[in-house]
């Protein structure tokens, strides 16, 4: 992975100095609420050896692993920076360096072989609840199909999500996968999508805003459904 591969985000291998942060993460139980499987990473430990077992994964399966997420943020915004107040109280070199964009932990995103089914590829991510809903989970998620179909070649991807994960079935709808039902994952209940590279090609030709908008449709005439059954 390029060390920055939109405006927005970047993608990167993990590394020792990400310890603290994977922890920190996983030490919020928003983020691991309704996970199809949980490792204790909020433990250093746990987490070292996430990291020691990354950094092989990356050199035995080209293309393959889970990758650190990072957003570009500048320390001030750009209304403190026009602030007469901040302006006065910093040089204008200290200004310049405040202004610069910095990388900032965000998560992770993921392509992995599916436990399983090892001969597939599962599509993932988890992100820390400051940047929910900041459209991030889409940046990455057309990143790695890019990645599956276009550099890859790949012939499908899945999506595997704990079946009362309502935001995360509409994120893979909206990419453009379709449910394949519902069966355990590692013994674990879970909701199966999947996206072939056609489908993948017509849902990139199709503007973001449209296919959130049909997912949320379809999500809702589902539990309208449901409802009346």
């Amino acid at each position: 992975m390029a060390e920055q591969d939109t405006p927005r985000l970047s993608l990167r291998e993990f590394e020792h100095r990400d310890r603290e942060a994977i922890t920190a993460m996983h030490a919020d139980a928003r983020v691991r609420a309704l996970l199809v499987d949980d490792f204790p990473l909020d433990d250093a430990r746990v987490a070292h050896a996430f990291i020691e077992r990354m950094q092989a994964y990356y050199r035995t399966h080209p293309g393959l692993g889970i990758w650190c997420a990072e957003r570009w943020v500048a320390a001030l915004s750009d209304e403190d920076l026009a602030n007469p107040e901040v302006q006065a109280s910093l040089s204008d070199e200290a200004l310049a360096l405040f202004s610069r964009p910095v990388p900032c932990f965000v998560g992770w995103f993921n392509l992995m072989r599916v436990t399983d089914m090892p001969q597939e590829v599962e599509i993932g991510c988890r992100l820390i609840p400051e940047v929910w809903g900041s459209g991030l989970v889409h940046d990455g998620g057309e990143r790695l199909l890019d990645k599956a179909f276009l550099e890859l070649g790949l012939p499908r991807v899945w999506g595997i999500c704990h079946p009362q994960h309502r935001s995360v079935r509409h994120v893979l709808r909206t990419l453009g996968f379709r449910h394949d039902g519902d069966r355990p994952c590692s013994g674990a209940a879970a909701s199966w999508f999947v996206i072939d590279r056609d489908l993948w090609m017509r849902a990139r030709a199709t503007p973001r805003r449209q296919r959130m908008r049909a997912s949320l449709e379809k999500s809702t005439t589902s539990q309208s459904s449901s409802t009346i059954l």
